[in-house]
């Protein structure tokens, strides 16, 4: 009961203010003042309506989901030498470079071949060619299954030079 007579004359002395007349007047120094008080000759002030904008939804963003990766399709690429790549020196080794797109499942290789000749099948990204002939050589690089079975493959042409050519 007591709660309740509180909180009635906290609204009776309270709604007064929230209509309470509003006074703009410049005082004595230049400076303009606004008060609930009226000095004398001065008019209410109506203040601006309140900004009374509905709040924006805001929309959840969608998760993001992962991306499936489909383990059937394959993707090899050759990374050095670049392809169309000119090697000045035949007698210094080459290292190609390959990667793929996703890991190399159990039983799976990459052969790297040069001129149809097979150099290397490991699981290795990179193979050194100690020597070069000079001219031009097609070198490829495939990943294979426990087959042998070509599941993809990359082809660059690089041309080799020698010195005193």
């Amino acid at each position: 009961m007591y709660r309740l007579l509180l909180l009635s004359c906290f609204f009776a002395l309270y709604i007064p203010a929230l209509n309470a007349e509003i006074y703009r007047y410049t005082d004595e120094h230049g400076h303009t003042v606004y008060s609930d008080k009226a000095p004398k000759n001065v008019e209410p002030f109506s203040l601006p309506d309140l900004n009374t904008t509905p709040a924006v939804e805001i929309d959840e963003p969608q998760r993001k989901t992962s991306k499936a990766i489909d383990l059937d399709n394959y993707t090899i690429h050759i990374s050095a030498p670049s392809d169309g790549a000119i090697i000045p020196n035949g007698l210094i080794p080459t290292t190609v470079t390959v990667s793929t797109d996703q890991a190399l499942r159990k039983g799976q290789q990459i052969r790297i071949s040069l001129d149809g000749r097979e150099l290397n099948t490991s699981t290795s990204t990179s193979h050194t060619i100690p020597r070069l002939a000079r001219g031009q050589h097609q070198i490829s690089a495939n990943i294979i299954d426990r087959n042998g079975k070509s599941l993809a493959g990359s082809r660059i042409q690089i041309m080799v030079y020698r010195p005193g050519n």
